[in-house]
């Protein structure tokens, strides 16, 4: 995952959701993207989902897959374009 693709895809596209700008950027990368267990299309329907969870909390747990390579984090919304990337530990 190239984080910073995935910021520069936030900060250059202001007007749209940024959980839709990091999981476009995240497709771009050859990924396949789940958000708190949903997978994730790169349509208007998952974009419409995304809004929706976006509104409803500002913590997410993604999960992208790539070939035989699993990665799992948590996104932090600290303000509307503004967020950090967490290690994901399940059990804490």
């Amino acid at each position: 995952m190239n984080l910073e693709k995935i910021y520069n895809a936030v900060e250059s596209d202001e007007m749209n959701s940024p959980l839709i700008s990091i999981c476009d950027e995240l497709f771009k990368q050859g990924y396949k993207v789940l958000v708190e267990g949903v997978e994730i299309c790169n349509d208007e329907i998952s974009n419409n989902l995304l809004n929706d969870l976006e509104e409803a909390t500002n913590e997410f747990n993604i999960v992208i897959l790539k070939k035989d390579l699993i990665q799992k984090f948590k996104l932090i919304f600290t303000e509307y374009h503004s967020f950090k990337i967490m290690n994901w530990c399940e059990g804490l």
